[in-house]
């Protein structure tokens, strides 16, 4: 989208067997009153605990301040790894929050002014035929070599009394490296997100939720290693923390 920050990432790794994962993380479905629960607990595994805001976003009425931008990027909360990517009070903020438990889930915070200099470009009403407007843009947040045959979903979804806009993309490719020194390997490039856009007609945000660990040998795995409400209640959690402090 645009002159991204960061552009999403694909997985590219040599398969040497099935990958083993452990259950999904536990409790994803507290930050949400309305939300489903995740999958039955698993004792063996502690209790992922997702950020939480006062669940309504704080009305801002100008661009965010350096100085603003720094606090929020420099956020951090338990069993999560948070390494901050850019950021520029024009062009906007970014950081990256990752699971310290396998499977790994990241959720990718893109903050930036409404304008069209800014990395996310201008702000669009908070309707759904405005968003379904820019439905190939968006889609530019799947690999392009994926693109074609991904599952891809854009609708709104209410956070609290909050409209929110959300697209769902689901795809995967594997192969065989051609040339190079990893020549004759294969590699998985995949996408499994569930992202968030959001704005006040001032300062806008975007949350990308995805499993960031290794791919399983069908697409419909993905679902299975990591529920889809996993991803979703994540992207709320950090959506609802960040606006509740920008």
């Amino acid at each position: 989208m645009r002159s991204a920050l960061l552009v999403l990432v694909i997985a590219a790794v040599a398969c040497k067997g099935k990958p083993k994962h452990k259950p999904p993380p536990q409790n994803l479905g507290a930050i949400d009153p309305n939300a489903k629960a995740s999958v039955t607990p698993n004792p063996e595994l502690p209790d992922l605990v997702l950020p939480k805001g006062a669940g309504k976003p704080v009305k801002t009425t100008e661009p965010l301040p350096l100085k603003k931008l720094l606090e929020l990027q420099q956020l951090t909360w338990k069993g999560f790894q948070a390494e901050p990517h850019a950021i520029d009070p024009a062009k906007g903020m970014e950081v990256r929050h990752t699971t310290a438990d396998k499977p790994k889930i990241a959720a990718t915070v893109t903050i930036a002014p409404c304008s069209a200099q800014a990395v996310l470009g201008p702000c669009a009403a908070m309707t759904l035929p405005a968003w379904q407007a820019r439905e190939a843009e968006l889609k530019k947040m799947i690999p392009e070599e994926i693109r074609a045959g991904a599952k891809f979903e854009i609708g709104t979804v209410k956070f609290h009394d909050t409209d929110l806009v959300y697209t769902f993309q689901l795809g995967e490719t594997a192969g065989t490296i051609e040339k190079g020194s990893n020549a004759g390997q294969r590699y998985v490039a995949y996408t499994y997100a569930y992202i968030l856009y959001f704005n006040d007609g001032v300062n806008q945000l975007r949350v990308v939720a995805e499993y960031k660990d290794e791919a399983p040998e069908k697409v419909d795995d993905f679902l299975k290693l990591t529920p889809r409400s996993d991803l979703e209640n994540t992207a709320k959690g950090f959506f609802d923390a960040f606006t509740s402090q920008w």
